[in-house]
């Protein structure tokens, strides 16, 4: 097959030295090769993340993490934070997970502007939202920590930041900000190949999980 050079957000380009390693022979996944892989990986994603939290590898795409988010952390109502053709598809995700959901839409190439957040959550309608730092639809990127400082006037709403074009290219503070749940995708800035997610989770958010009754397995 011709190779064909890709000039798209995602997936992007792999290097040799990654097609390489996976050539290298299967391992058994619950075994100790694994374990000790696993284990060589955490602390760099720690690092990469600036946190103290676990770092989980999803075997899904991030829209299988973007799901997961709004079934498992959702009790009440999310605001969908919308600015294009990602974070705009998040509105529906959450009305077809059944959640009580509002769109806080702004035209196509806008930022967010956490002035507009905060009107919005001062209602007290909500216990979650949903953010996308880098839309990589229209390029345009919100500004994470202005969003992120609202998380000490609302320290009850679950903060959900898909961060698919932009986590490793600058750096995000996970514990400092205050997110609740960062994820990414591997095929754009980790250079990798796709389906596979990264996530990390407040101690704020695993907590709500432990006490909703409806989860999904």
């Amino acid at each position: 097959m011709a190779h064909v050079k890709l000039h798209i957000p995602g997936p992007v380009e792999v290097s040799e030295k990654t097609f390489r390693a996976f050539c290298s022979p299967m391992i058994g996944h619950r075994g100790q090769g694994f374990k000790d892989l696993y284990a060589g990986i955490e602390p760099r994603l720690q690092t990469l993340l600036c946190t103290k939290q676990l770092v989980y590898l999803g075997t899904s795409s991030a829209w299988g993490v973007m799901e997961g988010a709004i079934r498992n952390l959702v009790a009440r109502k999310v605001l969908n934070c919308m600015c294009g053709a990602f974070s705009d598809k998040w509105f529906d995700v959450s009305r077809r997970c059944a959640k009580q959901t509002e769109a806080l839409q702004v035209p196509w190439g806008s930022p967010i502007r956490a002035e507009e957040v905060d009107k919005r959550l001062a209602t007290g309608q909500f216990d979650a939202l949903t953010l996308i730092h880098n839309e990589t639809s229209t390029g345009t990127m919100s500004p994470l920590a202005e969003l992120a400082a609202l998380k000490k006037k609302y320290p009850d709403v679950m903060f959900i930041v898909d961060a698919v074009s932009s986590m490793s290219a600058l750096p995000i503070p996970f514990d400092e900000f205050g997110i609740d749940v960062l994820l990414a995708g591997t095929q754009k800035v980790f250079d990798l190949p796709y389906g596979l997610a990264v996530l990390v989770c407040s101690s704020a958010s695993l907590s709500k999980v432990a006490t909703l009754k409806v989860l999904r397995y």
